[in-house]
């Protein structure tokens, strides 16, 4: 009988333990893909001239949000690795590289459109960076070199599912430089090396990180403007309060005080294998030299096609 009873509060506790699982199970929503685009190109006594080479980009996605009441939980990771090869025997050529991870928390007090919120966002990207044009020896960037932490508290405006306008006021903002001989040049708004006029020698290494208090403004779309065709766009502004420098990277007064990173996708959906992806980011920091003039506007564009896996 103590046995008969001893077995029945078990699975007594082993069916609530499986009902609330199955409860937090339904709170939770998440999904992504994993995607791999690849081409080669080989030429013989081709006429029209050509060179072989082979390009590939792997990319990852993964979102997982919380909702229980009047709380919300949204997480979300990118990565993206890619390299072009135009000849084995020498080094590839980087097309593509990010690491993005974000987090933010909502409590609702305004009809499911108006949440307080706190958000976290990290960014870096995995290879070191080369400017090929003039030395592809010499790296300009590495992993955690630049990284770029924020936290913020602020409030999040939901007008709608494939919108959303986040404003956090009260937000810092920390670069990291991990490596001394990008701090030692002041790469990416940090302090430099102290060097010694004459002889070259340095004095007092760089910083290898900054920080900034100031605000920022995250605008999201997630829209899809035809069957299986959606579009995608994120743009973070931030706004440093302090702003204890007068010159820019180029030594130059400030002509805008705001950074901004805007980054756009489509995605088209062929079937449930095949897509076609075009992504086109936008980056503006005067605090950042620029490889080559005089405009600190940097632009980049993507376009790939090839594989992918939606993970449920």
């Amino acid at each position: 009988m103590k046995k008969f009873l001893l077995y029945l509060t078990m699975m007594i506790l082993a069916s609530q333990i499986i009902m609330a699982q199955e409860k937090n199970e339904k709170q939770w929503t998440h999904g992504g893909f994993v995607g791999l685009n690849a081409s080669q190109s080989h030429f013989s006594n081709w006429t029209s001239g050509g060179q072989d080479n082979i390009n590939g980009l792997g990319t990852f996605k993964y979102n997982a949000n919380y909702l229980k009441g009047k709380s919300k939980w949204d997480n979300n990771i990118d990565l993206a690795l890619g390299y072009s090869y135009f000849d084995t025997d020498m080094k590839p050529l980087k097309t593509d590289d990010r690491i993005n991870i974000s987090s933010l928390y909502g409590y609702d007090v305004l009809k499911d459109e108006l949440f307080v919120t706190a958000n976290f966002n990290f960014q870096t990207q995995f290879a070191d960076g080369f400017d090929y044009k003039n030395d592809s020896t010499k790296k300009i960037s590495t992993f955690l070199a630049p990284a770029y932490l924020t936290l913020g508290i602020g409030a999040q405006y939901t007008p709608s599912q494939w919108f959303s306008l986040n404003l956090a006021p009260a937000s810092g903002r920390l670069t990291i430089v991990n490596d001394q001989r990008l701090a030692d040049d002041g790469a990416f708004g940090v302090k430099p090396a102290l060097i010694e006029p004459e002889t070259g020698m340095i004095l007092e290494h760089g910083s290898k990180f900054r920080m900034e208090l100031g605000a920022q403004l995250i605008a999201n779309i997630n829209y899809e403007i035809f069957t299986n065709v959606v579009f995608s766009s994120k743009l973070i502004v931030f706004y440093d309060y302090m702003h204890n420098r007068k010159l820019n990277a180029l030594n130059k007064e400030y002509s805008c005080r705001f950074d901004f990173d805007w980054d756009n996708a489509i995605v088209m959906k062929v079937n449930n294998w095949l897509n076609c992806n075009i992504t086109a980011r936008l980056v503006y920091d005067e605090d950042i030299k620029p490889i080559e003039g005089d405009s600190f506007l940097q632009f980049k564009e993507v376009l790939s096609v090839g594989v992918s896996y939606r993970i449920p």
